[in-house]
């Protein structure tokens, strides 16, 4: 399995729109693996999670193309995880795709609303369509199997977080969440997964969270902790922090990766590869 990072930052990006802030200001200087666009990740360059609007620019920076993508994953409805006008781009005289040709959206009843005013009717072009992922209910995309969790963010946005496994490697892919809810914790007691990769919500970074939906250091810290002591992970399973904000602190690449590999994590940057 190659799992590949596209965008790993939170809705402003980092840099952000306009901002002047040192931590912006630096990663502008910087470059490189300190400039962040929108949240996106992509599993052996088929399935796809999350549609935000940079995903063209992802596209062009990865040599993707979205013809090989027959399925996304999308985690909740707001814009930096769902850009629906995007969608629409599927529409006739928008895009020239094969007659063969459909992709499949997935996520709560919130996203299927979201996309409910673009998707295209298969009996009519046949190149989109929509089902809704229930939160532990494992579900067949392709050739992988994905489950769902709930996740702790904004209720109405349908927020959920994802585990895909291709029957020899598994990840889990945990944005955006707070430390996960106990009926979580209790589905795993119950069904023994285990995680060759984890992918976590690090919006605050080195920050003390002081609000609920996001995750920082702290918090990855304690989640990873406890999948090993309950055997959904173990020494060898990779654990990455990931999805940025422009506010938290230490959160430029360069100064956040030793901070980060204290606690056994590696830091994302756009376009990071990872083959499991």
């Amino acid at each position: 399995m190659l799992f590949q990072f596209l965008g790993t930052a939170a809705a402003e990006g980092v840099p952000a729109l306009w901002c002047c802030c040192e931590r912006c200001v630096r990663s502008r200087q910087i470059g490189g693996r300190a400039l962040r666009t929108r949240s996106q990740a992509i599993v052996d360059g088929a399935l796809l999670i999350d549609f935000p609007s940079d995903t063209l620019d992802h596209l062009y920076r990865n040599g993707l193309d979205l013809l090989n993508v027959r399925d996304c994953l999308v985690t909740h409805t707001h814009g930096d995880h769902l850009y629906p006008t995007d969608v629409s781009m599927l529409r006739a005289g928008f895009s020239h795709v094969p007659p063969d040709y459909r992709i499949t959206f997935r996520g709560s009843e919130a996203v299927r609303d979201a996309l409910s005013g673009v998707l295209l009717q298969p009996e009519r072009e046949g190149s989109a369509a929509f089902e809704v992922i229930r939160p532990f209910e494992p579900t067949a995309v392709g050739r992988y199997t994905v489950t769902a969790y709930p996740s702790i963010h904004d209720p109405a946005a349908g927020p959920l977080f994802y585990g895909i496994s291709d029957g020899e490697r598994a990840v889990l892919y945990a944005h955006d969440t707070g430390y996960f809810r106990d009926d979580v914790w209790a589905y795993w007691k119950e069904t023994r997964p285990r995680f060759d990769l984890v992918s976590l919500d690090c919006t605050n970074a080195c920050l003390p969270l002081t609000y609920i939906g996001h995750m920082g250091l702290t918090e990855n810290a304690e989640v990873r902790r406890r999948m090993i002591d309950e055997g959904y992970a173990d020494e060898t399973t990779v654990f990455v922090s990931n999805h940025f904000s422009h506010n938290g602190i230490h959160v430029v690449y360069d100064d956040f990766v030793p901070i980060a590999a204290r606690e056994g994590f590696l830091v994302s940057y756009d376009g990071m590869k990872i083959q499991l």
